[in-house]
């Protein structure tokens, strides 16, 4: 088994400002791809995570670090999904799941595990550090061991719909789909379409909890919230979501929500709307993600701009001997 060091070298300021609200990363100072950022993390020791449909980037506020099928143990370079707790991180592939814990590297898929499918496509962390896994077919149950909660067979949707995941303050479980939205506690499970409720379209993109657990579902044709049994949609006509197109639903440390469809980026504060010019009328933004120091990533086709109100601060980290061991 090879063996590979990638080093990350670090400056003597523990945490770099920059003065503003925004900083741009491009091809000219990152070795990002403007495209295909597909998620964004940060773990408990200030890392930033970065999955794209080039390989997974680890970026500690000073230099990157890029891992790919040729030089760590990571599936695919299709990273599709990432969720941090504690010391441990999850990434989602087409190929299998990987669960880095420190210098552990552990990869999932059908050969190895009871894992119904090798493709993950969401996860999510509950209080009681379970994860759970929206895979091509259905969704899985990961504590040490897979099961599987909902499949193809129960809902009896086709696979490859299980698109969308979230857990309320209730740990419910509520899964988007193509065909409609699910919810499941306890063994009890429901589904949610067009023609038994208020929501505007099957097609369930997104899906996020807010705070107060009110649930954001995003689809084809607007947001759609779900406050106990009060439903409210949301859309370009009574908002300025530009398009219905929704792309991205996250929230940030004072519960504002923030909402990018394709045509540009907006928050709530459960009173007021507000728009948030880009800089380029040609500019489409791809996805939204916050990090835990507010910092917003606005992902686009030609930039991606880190912006925060307070000024875009990243924490330099100091992983074990200043190194990030990886293997093949």
């Amino acid at each position: 088994m090879k063996q590979f060091l990638l080093i990350l070298f670090f400056v003597p300021i523990l945490l770099f400002s920059q003065t503003g609200v925004k900083t741009i990363f491009n091809k000219s100072n990152s070795p990002l791809n403007k495209e295909t950022i597909t998620c964004v993390k940060t773990d408990q020791k200030g890392l930033i995570w970065i999955g794209t449909l080039e390989g997974l980037f680890c970026f500690n506020g000073n230099k990157w670090v890029k891992l790919t099928t040729k030089n760590s143990k990571i599936p695919s370079n299709k990273i599709l999904c990432l969720e941090t707790k504690k010391e441990k991180t999850f990434i989602g592939t087409p190929k299998g799941l990987l669960i880095i814990n420190n210098n552990n590297w552990e990869i999932y898929n059908t050969q190895n595990s009871k894992l119904p499918s090798d493709k993950i496509r969401k996860i999510k962390i509950d209080d009681n550090n379970i994860a759970w896994l929206a895979t091509s077919k259905g969704l899985v149950k990961y504590n040490k061991v897979f099961e599987s909660v909902l499949s193809s067979e129960v809902t009896g949707i086709k696979n490859d719909d299980f698109i969308s995941l979230d857990i309320d303050q209730n740990n419910k479980k509520w899964i988007g789909t193509n065909y409609g939205l699910y919810s499941y506690k306890d063994k009890i499970w429901r589904v949610f379409t067009t023609k038994n409720t208020a929501i505007p379209d099957n097609h369930i993109w997104e899906i996020s909890v807010d705070a107060s657990n009110k649930k954001w579902i995003g689809t084809k044709k607007g947001i759609v919230t779900i406050s106990e049994n009060e439903w409210e949609l949301f859309n370009n006509k009574n908002s300025p979501i530009k398009t219905n197109i929704i792309t991205s639903i996250v929230y940030d440390e004072y519960d504002r929500v923030w909402i990018s469809t394709p045509k540009g980026v907006c928050s709530y504060d459960g009173k007021e709307w507000e728009k948030h010019k880009m800089e380029k009328k040609k500019t489409r933004v791809q996805n939204l993600f916050i990090d835990t120091f507010d910092n917003k990533w606005i992902c686009t086709n030609n930039k991606i701009i880190v912006y925060n109100l307070e000024g875009v601060e990243f924490r330099n980290n100091k992983l074990e001997n200043n190194k990030l061991i990886v293997s093949k």
